[in-house]
């Protein structure tokens, strides 16, 4: 899975290309990281900027 942070409103969110066992192909935005379960039904982690060493500015 890849994971994109994005800065909306003040706040970070994290877009998931769902592509790991049982996805769906869609991207699914989530406010925190954390464990998520998508819309389609497939869960996955979704890392903080932190781990990913993502600049959210």
């Amino acid at each position: 899975m890849t994971t994109d942070p994005i800065v909306t409103s003040g706040r970070t969110e994290y877009t998931v290309l769902c592509d790991g066992t049982g996805g769906c192909g869609q991207r699914h935005r989530h406010t925190s990281p954390g464990i998520r379960t998508a819309p389609c039904g497939a869960t996955y982690t979704v890392p903080d900027s932190a781990e990913t060493g993502a600049d959210t500015s």
